[in-house]
């Protein structure tokens, strides 16, 4: 942590003490903290409002419990009790939440969580890799081979069987083939097709079928008919079957919104002009931490993990130079 910088440290603390498991050493060396520089408080406030702010996602995924978080000495025991409350609603929310998943799961033959994938290997001979947050039903035996891909992403390798195709329902887009290794994602309501190998019949909305082609993808959009057939960089596209992600002078956010996928931190920017950052590079999934170090290597970024935040802010060096461009400039001459 930045010993200098109270928004730092604030955040810190109510990581901390969020999870409940603070004891009485802790509490208090946080109070010492506090109480030691009015700065400190102020930056405390504002770390709470940030996490309460947050708090649904935060409660769904972590259950933080708030109870812990003290209150001033001899002051308003509110807080206390509205921690109290809080840390209930957070169990009881994040038990709802499992709750609807699993009921939501139950009925599908195969299904990973954020952040998990999972290789299928189907009756036929097939291949197929579901992705992070994937749904899918399965019936594949000697009379059909026949997947239908509820919600997410996934890959298929298909075996060869003359006269037996294998076809994929994604909702807004149907597909069709005998032996090829393609790609199918629903994203919102469009489905988006990506050949890496063979040829794909696409349907959907009514319309004619497309054929889709090696290094070429189509997105399909419910009700509508399916968009011209485009150039793609199938590899790239489909790394995430081998445990990667590809990216190519893509926009940092554009990068950590496909991050948000696998990773179920929350992730703050706080940068002037952060779309016009572009980044290349290949995030190993089992290794997004390592990634995000690497970024604040090549970008001017800063980058911390705190508990179940991922904050990107502006480098230091960066702010003193926007704050000091004559000193800058003469110092570079």
């Amino acid at each position: 942590m930045d010993p200098d910088s109270p928004k730092d440290q604030a955040l810190l603390w109510v990581s901390r003490l969020a999870t409940g498991e603070a004891d009485a050493d802790m509490l208090a060396r946080f109070e010492r903290w506090r109480d030691s520089d009015p700065r400190n408080e102020k930056a405390l406030n504002q770390a709470r409002q940030l996490w309460l702010l947050i708090g649904e996602p935060l409660e769904a995924q972590y259950a933080p419990t708030m109870a812990s978080l003290p209150a001033r000495r001899g002051g308003d025991g509110g807080l206390r009790r509205r921690g109290r409350w809080l840390a209930m609603a957070a169990a009881l929310v994040m038990a709802c939440g499992l709750w609807m998943q699993w009921l939501l799961d139950w009925r599908h033959d195969q299904t990973t969580a954020t952040g998990q994938q999972r290789i299928v290997a189907l009756a036929d001979g097939s291949t197929m890799w579901l992705n992070t947050a994937s749904a899918a039903d399965v019936q594949v035996d000697a009379r059909q081979r026949h997947v239908r891909l509820v919600r997410g992403e996934a890959y298929f390798d298909v075996a060869h069987a003359a006269g037996l195709p294998f076809t994929v329902d994604a909702g807004a887009g149907q597909i069709r083939v005998l032996g090829t290794a393609f790609g199918v994602r629903r994203d919102g309501g469009d489905v988006v097709v990506t050949v890496q190998r063979g040829r794909v019949q696409v349907s959907g909305g009514g319309t004619p079928a497309v054929v889709v082609t090696p290094d070429q993808a189509v997105r399909v959009h419910e009700g509508d008919r399916a968009k011209p057939v485009q150039q793609a960089d199938a590899e790239r596209a489909l790394a995430w079957h081998t445990g990667r992600l590809m990216f190519e002078n893509r926009p940092v956010a554009e990068v950590l919104g496909e991050l948000k996928r696998y990773d179920r931190r929350i992730v703050i920017v706080s940068y002037p002009d952060s779309e016009r950052l572009r980044v290349s590079s290949i995030v190993d999934l089992a290794r997004i931490d390592e990634w995000y170090d690497t970024l604040g290597q090549s970008l001017p970024v800063q980058v911390r993990r705190i508990g179940p935040f991922v904050w990107i802010r502006q480098s230091p060096e960066v702010q003193r130079t926007a704050a000091h461009p004559t000193d800058s400039a003469s110092s570079s001459g």
